[in-house]
């Protein structure tokens, strides 16, 4: 879809930002057809910032199966260019990244960093110890000893004779297969039990399953396993795929059926429901903290029977309660409405007894109106 040389142009002129610029590229490269043309044209109509825009075309390099590394230098300048400093500025491992300009080779991706930085921060200034797989030239165990102080230990070990070649004097590489069980046993006998294990190794899946078998039942209680770089898992080429069976991602999904193991109806795996407190998955990574969990239980409070009161009984007392509660308030609602009941009976007993009053009284009127004219009659004829 893009060459690296057209591809640097346009992200040049994004960091500029000069649109011209952008125009020019896409309208005068020759290593674009009208299609192509087009749809970079489209990735870059797609947003309206200089980040925006090297991100879209990332992604339409990205959709187009094209190489890999031209889409992560898009992405490394959507980040530069937009709130992706501002956002790892307070990140002291970032921090330490991007002053390293010069010695042993640190190679990172950059979204890492926070990750780090929830997990192992509390082991900072500590006497931990850790173990790193996989550490290429040394510069993250430089980065790890600048991190962690003076008092951790810090173990490296690589398959390569040469990465203990070029560690610093200070640093302990040892030369080994990772996927070798002995191997991995002998570390933790000689430097450990290990705080932290993080797994850069070979990233092939029996690497980083065998490395997890054999060395989380050895941390520390209250260590972690990082593994990273699990996006491998979903790569052909190290025998990945979504959803297929012996894949690190998949062997990691059944920790979170172990986490949950006794909710299920089979027997416990004692090693890993019992030990495994939390499975923590991200963008390429998966951290597994170990730490000894009493087995889950339920209890109720707020009633004064609670201490050493089995859970049926509980349920059962509190039961009882709410009927009773509910059976004095209904009584309460029926004593209610019998009391406006009888209120609205007397009431209208009184207006009956008002108007009988005065119908009783018009009568008596009349009758005595009838006697009186009777009588004036009767006067009227005497006196005549």
């Amino acid at each position: 879809m893009i060459t690296v040389e057209t591809l640097k142009a346009l992200l040049l002129a994004l960091a500029e930002d000069s649109h011209d610029d952008v125009e020019r590229v896409v309208t005068g490269s020759e290593d674009l057809d009208d299609d192509e043309r087009a749809r970079v044209r489209a990735a870059l109509d797609s947003a309206d910032t200089a980040a925006g825009m090297a991100r879209a075309l990332g992604d339409a390099i990205r959709d187009a199966g094209d190489i890999d590394y031209l889409a992560n230098e898009c992405y490394r300048a959507a980040f530069y260019l937009g709130d992706g400093i501002a956002d790892l500025r307070e990140n002291p491992l970032f921090a330490f990244f991007s002053s390293k300009r010069t010695g042993r080779v640190l190679d990172k991706w950059v979204h890492y960093f926070p990750v780090y930085s929830e997990h192992f921060e509390r082991f900072r200034g500590r006497p931990v110890r850790m173990l790193e797989i996989g550490v290429y030239r040394g510069g993250s165990l430089d980065m790890w000893r600048w991190y962690l102080g003076p008092e951790a230990i810090i173990v490296g070990a690589d398959i390569d004779e040469r990465a203990r070649d070029v560690a610093a004097p200070d640093h302990v590489v040892e030369v080994g297969d990772q996927t070798d069980p002995e191997f991995l046993r002998s570390l933790s006998e000689k430097y450990g039990p290990f705080d932290i294990v993080l797994d850069d190794g070979g990233h092939e899946m029996r690497q980083q399953i065998v490395t997890a078998e054999t060395l989380f039942p050895l941390l520390a209680d209250g260590g972690v396993l990082l593994t990273e770089d699990c996006h491998t898992s979903y790569w052909e080429a190290y025998e990945g795929g979504r959803e297929r069976k012996g894949t690190f991602i998949e062997w990691c999904k059944e920790r979170v059926d172990d986490v949950n193991g006794y909710h299920q109806d089979r027997p416990l795996d004692r090693l890993w429901t019992d030990s495994v407190a939390s499975v923590a998955f991200y963008d390429s990574i998966v951290v597994i903290k170990k730490q000894r969990r009493f087995a889950p239980f339920a209890e109720q409070v707020g009633h004064a029977e609670f201490l050493m009161l089995p859970r049926f009984s509980a349920q059962h007392v509190t039961e009882l309660a709410a009927r009773r509660d509910a059976a004095v308030a209904q009584r309460e609602e029926e004593r209610a409405r019998f009391a406006q009941e009888r209120a609205e009976l007397r009431a209208q007993l009184a207006e009956a007894e008002r108007r009988n009053s005065w119908v009783n009284t018009t009568r008596a009127f009349r009758t005595w109106r009838q006697a009186a004219t009777s009588r004036l009659a009767g006067l009227r004829r005497s006196g005549d």
